[in-house]
């Protein structure tokens, strides 16, 4: 499936995923979350793709989940295009990194803790806000961010879900480096492609296996968990009171 609203573009040996719903902040649907998933598999079985480069625009990474599309797409069935993607960035074999400006939020963020090496602008803006619609972390995120960032600053951004800037997530190690400009994150990110795709293909998937292939099922096994804690709360009044306070701003 392809959708608009994801930008893939192969060349070269890279591959990048952009974010193109410039109207809504880049906020996803589920016809994106299915792109975006097919993407990811393709590059993981593609041999000519040495890496994946996940972007936005200049103003906006990714705003979270459309939440009107969301509820009339609910990811009740395992084969959900959200559940999809996320199975699909917890499998994928190829390193991925990740350029932010503007808005990351929820799955904005999360996606992030699978990436690589992520490079974000001042302008970006991160933000976890789960418990305040009803709802509990996703993409493994209860696993990965104690893990990056220690459990006392997941329990702050993912318990109490406040904003944070690039320096913020610089300094607790969520993201490697912290810049000023868009123009910055392109560069940076241009940088580390080439860099990467001079290594030897071998020798940079054996060192990337080694980092995260161990630990892979153990992921797997996080989503599903959080998935099913997802789905009960997602029906819950409380995600229903949040959606709809949200959809009537």
């Amino acid at each position: 499936m392809t959708d608009s609203s994801i930008l893939k573009v192969v060349e070269g040996g890279v591959m990048t995923l952009q974010f193109h719903r410039p109207d809504k902040k880049n906020a996803i649907t589920a016809d994106m979350y299915q792109a975006l998933a097919d993407g990811l598999i393709e590059a993981t079985s593609d041999d000519s793709v040495r890496l994946v480069t996940i972007i936005g625009s200049d103003s906006a990474f990714c705003a979270g989940n459309d939440l009107k599309d969301f509820l009339e797409n609910p990811p009740h069935q395992d084969d959900s295009p959200v559940w999809q993607f996320l199975f699909a960035l917890a499998s994928c074999t190829k390193p991925m990194i990740a350029g932010v400006n503007g808005p990351a939020v929820g799955i904005g963020t999360t996606l992030l803790l699978h990436c690589d090496l992520v490079v974000a602008s001042s302008s970006a803006v991160f933000a976890l806000p789960f418990t305040s619609l009803g709802l509990c972390p996703e993409a493994g995120s209860s696993l990965l961010m104690p893990e990056q960032i220690g459990l006392k600053k997941a329990t702050e951004w993912l318990l109490l879900g406040e904003r944070f800037n690039n320096r913020q997530a610089e300094q607790a190690g969520l993201i490697n480096l912290a810049v000023e400009t868009a123009a910055d994150v392109e560069q940076q990110l241009q940088q580390w492609q080439q860099k990467l795709l001079k290594l030897p293909a071998e020798s940079v998937h054996a060192t990337r296996e080694l980092l995260r292939g161990s630990s892979r099922k153990q992921l797997v096994d996080r989503i599903k968990e959080e998935g099913e804690d997802f789905k009960k709360l997602l029906d819950g009044d409380a995600a229903k009171a949040a959606f709809e306070a949200f959809l009537k701003r």
